[in-house]
């Protein structure tokens, strides 16, 4: 059967969709610079220590010679990392609470 324009719908995820998709391209396009970004820019290795005076990621090179972080504080950068996505998924599910409270209260008000 020939199609009407007035039968046609507005598909209102198809956009955020779409979205997502040019995202993950990018992605995949910046994947080899992000990796560049994630190494020392003196010694070019991983950055797997994190200074807690600079409030900085280094190598472990740079913490233990590198003499610009001399007498400061140093934790594994993976412990870090992991603080802080616990970090952010408490806030998360906090917004999600408070998302639900809203549209509860969006609710009431329509009845």
């Amino acid at each position: 059967a020939p199609l009407q324009l007035r039968e046609l719908v507005n598909c209102r995820w198809a956009e955020e969709v779409t979205q997502q998709l040019d995202t993950l391209q990018l992605c995949n396009l910046n994947k080899h610079e992000e990796n560049e970004k994630d190494k020392c820019e003196n010694h070019y290795e991983k950055l797997s220590v994190f200074c807690w005076t600079c409030k900085k990621c280094i190598c472990h090179q740079c913490a233990l010679w590198g003499g610009m972080h001399g007498g400061h504080t140093f934790k594994p950068l993976a412990e870090i990392y992991e603080q802080h996505v616990t970090k952010v998924n408490e806030e998360v599910a906090k917004l999600r609470r408070r998302l639900m409270e809203l549209i509860s209260l969006v609710q009431e008000v329509v009845r």
